[in-house]
C-alpha cells in the first residue's frame, strides 16, 4: 500500500473531456482529491504514462499503463468522451 501511495503523491493531472470530440480543461489535483475521488467510487480512469517496467515496478492499483510514446495509438482509453482521465508519472522535469 504505501508503494501505491508514493507513486500517488507524486505529478497527477486530470484531463477531463466534456462533449463529444471536445477536450475539456486539464485541472491538475493533489494525490488526496484522487485518493478522495476513488474513495468516493467516482468514475474515472487513471492512467501511468510510463514504460512498462517502471509501470511493473509499482503502480496505482487499477491505473492501465499507457507509455506516452503510445499514447496517439492506443485503444486502451474509453470511448466515452465524459469520462476523466487521470494520467501520473515521475514527476515534473
Amino acid at each position: 500500500m504505501k508503494r501505491w501511495v508514493l507513486m500517488l503523491m507524486l505529478s497527477l493531472f486530470v484531463l477531463a473531456m466534456s462533449g463529444v470530440g471536445q477536450a475539456g480543461e486539464v485541472e491538475e489535483i493533489t494525490a488526496a482529491q484522487l485518493k478522495a475521488k476513488l474513495d468516493a467510487g467516482q468514475s474515472l480512469v487513471v492512467i501511468n504514462s510510463l514504460s512498462p517496467i517502471e509501470y511493473a515496478a509499482g503502480h496505482i492499483p487499477g491505473s492501465i499503463n499507457i507509455p506516452f510514446e503510445e499514447m496517439k495509438n492506443t485503444t486502451l482509453l474509453p470511448k466515452d468522451k465524459a469520462t476523466p482521465l487521470v494520467f501520473y508519472c515521475m514527476g515534473r522535469k
